[in-house]
């Protein structure tokens, strides 16, 4: 019995450790099935099981959250039918391609829709056969790759508009890495320095350094900077580097360094300054041109506050720059000039208009001085008016010497004309003294008589007269003539008088001819500066023409000079006396004739001067107012006065001279003025 229970009592430990055993095996199941759902589900990349037929049988976290979807929602379903917005046109057919047994299938951006929104899913599809079943089944690896997309497409964005932008710089860009590895070179670089294409293709840097140092000018120090730089990582530098073929360039280099300071490489820029280089130099030339010029040069602003001057400047007016930065050209102003002259000025130039002219300034020590200025205004590129420039050069000794050259014509002029005078005026001297003797006889005769008759007392009533003393009277009144005396007298002192008026006459003229004027222009009258010059040239053209004057009676008033504008009518009516003195017909004892007329419209008066000559031949039409130029004789002209006419009447005045001519039948000289002064 005790056997038989020892027997049984075995048995059942033997069932019991069998069922432990059982069990054992059981948890560990459990327990390696529990580890692996959690590493499943652990994962971040979306683990799908596909049965034999395709149907979901596994779905972990990463799926529901990429999806949407929780496991009741698809297990059992296929991945068409699961619920998943698909967007693609043939995913049946792609899904049907991924649930091929065995082998390996790979999606990368499958199209779906979560909450609205388009994204992307890349997929990969592995067979997987159970030992201990006979059916396949496949497991489909993937990631949700929407944000990988975009971060790719902004990455190859910006790579391109990097690029791009690379290419588009006027600069040659070289970035190498620490290594000295070329990691990018842009067209410009290569366009520099000439780069063949097999060598841009090379990545390290000696190579490209061996084919640029030939042709760099001091390649020694430009190869000792790079080593330099290379050397010191942490160092920008720039230069300018010059090339044998004659361009420069200005070399710039740079670290690329982290956020943490480390060195990734380092980047060259190089940019072609050849013509700002050339253009420098030309503006350094011409800022010495400026600064050493013999004319002063003012810069003001728009308001004309001086901005520059140069060293003639204050050479001429005796400021420093100091002293005139920042004011008004008005500090020199002298008061000489009209103010309606500076106000012209002004409106010119702010019109964007040319102003020249002259000027009489003071310098800083109270010196007058003279000076021709042209002003303008300076435009940027856009034509607007930034500035203003003023050129101007001293010509006081010019002006000094002008006046006495003006003076010196004129006092040739009379000098030519002093022998005519003084015949002009001998004449009624001549005829007055005579007259005058004439009265010195008379009276001698006349004397003893009044002698007599103031001896006579008042008569008394019942005298009488003694007959000798009525002899006495008698001889003397007869000795005397009255009845010549009486005639003769009276047209005696009528001659005096005539030639006491004409010697007036011509010395007033000559006095008004030889006033030297004011400097600024008065108010003329035209027709009597005519017939002043008329009066003074007469010795020089009574003997061979007769002079008619054509006066306009109301003419009014011109501004001028009006001993400069003496001396171009006399110029020219002794021109024109000349030019008839050399015509055959007067040297027959024929006259010519000279024609003076005035006329004026609202613009202008106009002189006329013609005369009876030859005419001025054509082939010397051209020269006349040329200075020096004359077709007198030796010592009869200078060939200043046409010369001299021109500038008097078209720079002084603002006028014009011409002539008109005819072969063998005269010429005529108009000379038109301004009625208002030129601006």
């Amino acid at each position: 019995m005790d056997q038989e229970n020892t027997c049984d009592s075995h048995t059942s430990d033997s069932g019991q450790d069998a069922r432990t055993g059982r069990n054992s095996r059981e948890n560990q199941l459990r327990t390696a099935h529990a580890r692996a759902e959690l590493f499943i589900n652990s994962v971040p990349s979306i683990l799908v099981g596909l049965d034999s037929e395709g149907r979901i049988n596994r779905w972990n976290l990463a799926a529901e959250r990429a999806f949407g979807l929780g496991q009741s929602e698809v297990f059992g379903k296929t991945l068409v039918s699961c619920g998943i917005k698909w967007l693609s046109s043939d995913i049946e057919a792609q899904i049907a391609s991924l649930a091929v047994e065995r082998g390996e299938k790979q999606f990368d951006g499958i199209r779906f829709e979560r909450e609205g929104e388009t994204r992307l899913v890349g997929m990969r599809s592995i067979g997987i056969i159970p030992s201990d079943q006979g059916t396949s089944e496949r497991l489909i690896v993937g990631a949700d790759i929407t944000e990988r997309r975009k971060a790719e497409e902004e990455l190859r964005f910006k790579t391109a508009f990097l690029e791009a932008q690379t290419n588009a710089t006027l600069d040659g860009l070289l970035v190498v890495d620490e290594n000295g590895k070329r990691l990018l070179q842009n067209r410009r670089f290569i366009e520099i320095f000439e780069v063949p294409e097999e060598l841009s293709k090379q990545t390290h840097d000696g190579v490209m350094l061996a084919h640029v140092l030939p042709k760099i000018v001091g390649s020694e120090s430009f190869l000792q900077k790079v080593k330099y730089l290379y050397s010191h990582k942490n160092e920008t530098s720039r230069d300018e580097i010059e090339l044998r073929d004659g361009r420069v360039l200005d070399r710039y280099s740079s670290p690329v360094l982290g956020r943490d300071g480390h060195y990734y490489g380092r980047i060259w820029i190089f940019r072609d300054i050849t013509d700002r280089k050339r253009n420098e130099n030309a503006l350094r030339q011409l800022s010495l041109a400026v600064e050493q010029s013999p004319v002063s040069v003012v810069i003001t602003d728009l308001q004309g506050n001086i901005t520059y001057v140069n060293r003639r400047f204050t050479e001429t007016t005796g400021y420093e720059r100091e002293d005139v930065l920042g004011r008004n050209p008005r500090i020199l102003k002298s008061g000489r000039n009209a103010a309606a002259e500076y106000e012209n000025l002004w409106n010119t130039i702010t019109q964007g208009h040319e102003w020249r002219g002259e000027l009489c300034n003071r310098k800083k020590n109270g010196e007058l001085f003279w000076e021709t200025a042209a002003i303008s205004p300076i435009t940027d590129s856009k034509g607007a008016t930034t500035h203003f420039l003023a050129v101007k050069e001293e010509i006081t000794e010019r002006k000094m010497m002008e006046h006495q050259l003006h003076q010196a014509q004129k006092m040739e002029a009379i000098g030519q004309l002093a022998a005519g005078i003084a015949h002009e005026i001998n004449t009624p001297i001549q005829f007055i003294g005579d007259n005058t003797r004439f009265f010195k006889e008379a009276w001698a005769a006349l004397a003893p008589a009044t002698s007599l008759l103031s001896s006579l007392k008042e008569p008394t009533p019942g005298s009488a007269v003694a007959p000798d003393f009525v002899d006495q009277l008698a001889q003397s009144l007869g000795d005397a003539d009255p009845a010549y005396l009486l005639q003769e007298v009276p047209q005696a002192l009528e001659q005096s008088l005539e030639g006491i008026g004409r010697v007036s006459k011509i010395v007033q003229a000559m006095k008004e001819f030889a006033h030297p004027g004011s400097s600024e222009k008065q108010p003329t009258n035209i027709n009597k500066a005519i017939l002043t010059t008329v009066t003074v040239a007469r010795n020089e053209w009574k003997y061979v023409a007769e002079v008619e004057t054509l006066l306009a009676e109301d003419l009014e008033p011109v501004p001028c000079h009006v001993g400069e504008l003496n001396q171009v009518l006399l110029n020219l009516l002794v021109n024109a006396a000349h030019a008839i003195s050399q015509n055959p017909a007067t040297k027959n004892g024929e006259k010519g004739k000279i024609s003076i007329r005035t006329t004026q419209n609202h613009e202008w008066v106009t002189v006329s001067i013609q005369d009876t000559g030859l005419g001025i031949p054509a082939e010397i039409r051209t020269r006349i107012f040329e200075p020096f130029f004359t077709t007198k004789p030796v010592g009869k002209g200078t060939g200043q006065g046409l010369a001299l006419a021109h500038n008097i009447i078209v720079k002084r005045h603002g006028g014009r001279i011409w002539f008109e001519t005819e072969v063998g039948k005269g010429t005529v000289f108009h000379i038109q003025l301004p009625k208002t002064p030129p601006e």
